[in-house]
């Protein structure tokens, strides 16, 4: 069983892309050619905090007024779906000294900082004049539904003696919202392809695709939506179905979810049979 020298690599032949993810295979390919390394990017450490009072540890017993704090579980995660190294940052309190104080942290010891809550822009929402005072506000909100009051700003990193460091000279901080399905769904949008971009990836975004509705869709006058939806194959075709009630505390509309239906800014309704793109939060409606 000896096969001829170049049978299966040949000489010149391209054997791996730069910002291809390395998996079992292409190690095996690297093993394979007697590389034992290789040079890659670094997987970005993502820092994840809660803000608000209102917010109890899962497995806590609630107080009056509070909720679980399911923000930062979904976060961690996904943000190690992306390709991140998730730090848990915890949750911050509606106190512009804990604020202070958990961001500088988040500087120090993440390269990407995502926070939920606190930019709505509420008698308590501290965090979005916090990062205006810190730094640069790239944008406060954004005509999307679900996801409006999403925060982009980038903060300078400083050293012991107060000077911007040189290395990396500014973090990107990403302020999504508090309700859990308007943070995750910009999350998806923003920082995945953030995270992605950082680990060398070409084409970060979520892979789209066109699909034909299966009912009918409200569409909105004010703001384009990414609606939350199931995928099926039927006659040929991928059909595209809501979740049902999309409102933006409802995570139950996205867990399940096989992608973000993309519906344009308009006043009227979408009959069935009509064609749209879906950004793919599954990855098996790529095969």
């Amino acid at each position: 069983n000896i096969r001829p020298i170049g049978s299966d690599i040949a000489a010149g032949e391209l054997v791996l892309r730069a910002g291809q993810v390395l998996g079992a295979a292409e190690l095996g390919m690297l093993a394979s050619l007697g590389r034992s390394r290789a040079t890659v990017h670094r997987r970005p450490v993502v820092g994840v905090f809660s803000t608000g009072d209102e917010l109890a540890e899962a497995g806590q017993p609630l107080g009056p007024g509070q909720i679980y704090d399911s923000n930062r579980a979904t976060l961690l995660a996904a943000a190690a779906q992306a390709g991140g190294q998730p730090l848990d940052l915890g949750v911050l309190r509606d106190r512009p000294g804990e604020l202070e104080r958990g961001l500088a942290t988040g500087l120090a010891s993440a390269d990407v900082l995502v926070t939920s809550g606190g930019v709505s822009m509420g008698e308590l929402d501290l965090l979005k004049p916090l990062l205006a005072s810190w730094g640069t506000v790239h944008l406060g909100r954004v005509r999307m539904k679900p996801g409006k009051p999403l925060t982009f700003a980038t903060l300078p990193v400083r050293d012991a003696d107060g000077h911007i460091a040189a290395e990396q000279p500014f973090r990107p901080v990403f302020a999504l919202p508090g309700n859990p399905v308007s943070s995750l769904v910009t999350f998806q949008l923003f920082v995945r392809p953030a995270i992605r971009r950082m680990l060398g990836v070409e084409h970060a975004g979520l892979p789209r695709i066109d699909a034909t509705l299966g009912h009918r869709f409200r569409l909105d006058p004010e703001r384009a939506e990414f609606h939350r939806v199931t995928l099926s194959r039927e006659n040929g075709q991928i059909i595209a179905r809501s979740t049902g009630s999309q409102a933006s505390s409802r995570l139950l509309s996205a867990a399940g979810a096989d992608g973000l239906l993309v519906l344009e800014q308009a006043d009227g309704l979408l009959p069935p049979g009509s064609q749209r793109p879906v950004l793919l939060l599954n990855s098996d409606w790529l095969v």
